[in-house]
């Protein structure tokens, strides 16, 4: 009933509640919901602090799969009608954490057969932001990159990514444990922030690799730490704030005299820019890496409905452990 700061004040806030479907009009489609995980964003939303505040009550979840039942008309909406989609809601309207949701025929991803459900819930948020960001920094020139959630869901998807174009990326962690999960995935450069000498290794990885691009997920004072041991050039792209705190620590100095820059990444803004061939193009190769096994989301708990608070608790307190993914159907 309203947004609260807290993220456990804004958990315990959540109900389980029936809702009636809404009509569906012309371009739209009904998706019964198989599988919907929860992300970072719909934390954010539950706290009001995401860039799309909905009407309250809402049902949270940005992203899900399931199959199309109905179709409100149009040819696309009637072509999707039966098969097994990837989707999305980005709008002032209800979301995946349900057992049905309306969304726009195009915000829907029809899925390849061999593509399990599981992973296919996860297939828009995290993979379409690794390759976004990716995308954004070769496009602007920058040669490697650093990392800031090394260790996290999307760094392992990024990690894979960039390996398979020989992309350099600095990956950076919190923990002795995280620097070796990594190199078991084959990570060339992982650095551990909470090392005395770790500013020193971290000039000296940007310097051997040339890494001008910063992808900051962490925000607060890990923002200005970052960009300011950076090479003159470099820009942070922020896409995340898992501190909950603003971006700080900026030498202003770094950004006047070092041509250095602080950016924001959304990937909605970027799968806009890349136009419907290019969303094609890029949902496609995200399916192949998940079927193949190259990327995947882990999953530390499978929820019913009525298992949401405990559940996303648990989600808070030990995030690098893997999603949490509501199966509404599953009794």
């Amino acid at each position: 009933d309203q947004y609260r700061d807290d993220v456990v004040e804004a958990i315990d806030g959540l109900k389980v509640v029936e809702r009636p479907v809404p009509s569906l009009r012309r371009g739209q489609v009904l998706v019964r919901i198989e599988a919907a995980p929860c992300n970072p964003s719909d934390l954010l939303l539950l706290q009001g602090r995401y860039g799309v505040i909905k009407t309250l009550p809402c049902v949270p979840g940005w992203e899900g799969a399931g199959t199309v039942v109905a179709s409100g008309g149009g040819w696309l909406a009637g072509w999707l009608k039966g098969k097994r989609v990837a989707c999305g809601v980005q709008d002032d309207r209800d979301g995946t954490w349900a057992e049905f949701i309306v969304t726009d025929a195009t915000m829907c991803i029809p899925l390849k057969r061999r593509l399990p459900i599981e992973q296919a819930s996860s297939m828009i948020v995290n993979p379409l932001t690794a390759m976004g960001l990716l995308d954004t920094a070769r496009r602007a020139g920058h040669r490697a990159a650093v990392h800031t959630a090394g260790a996290s869901q999307l760094g392992r998807m990024l990690l894979a990514m960039a390996a398979e174009s020989n992309y350099p990326i600095i990956h950076v962690v919190r923990r002795a444990a995280q620097v070796e999960l990594l190199r078991s995935l084959g990570a060339e450069h992982v650095l551990n922030s909470s090392d005395e000498s770790f500013s020193d290794q971290f000039q000296s990885a940007c310097s051997s690799v040339n890494a001008t691009a910063a992808f900051e997920a962490i925000a607060g004072d890990t923002s200005g730490t970052v960009i300011n041991l950076m090479p003159p050039g470099s820009t942070a792209y922020v896409y995340g704030a898992l501190s909950e705190e603003a971006c700080g620590n900026i030498d202003p100095i770094e950004l006047i005299f070092r041509d250095k820059t602080v950016t924001g990444f959304y990937l909605g803004k970027w799968l806009q820019s890349r136009g419907l061939l290019g969303i094609l193009r890029a949902t496609g190769r995200v399916q192949r890496m998940l079927i193949d096994g190259r990327i995947a989301t882990e999953v530390q708990r499978v929820l019913l409905l009525d298992e949401v608070i405990d559940g996303l608790k648990q989600y808070v307190s030990r995030m690098t452990q893997g999603k949490v993914l509501f199966k509404p159907h599953t009794r």
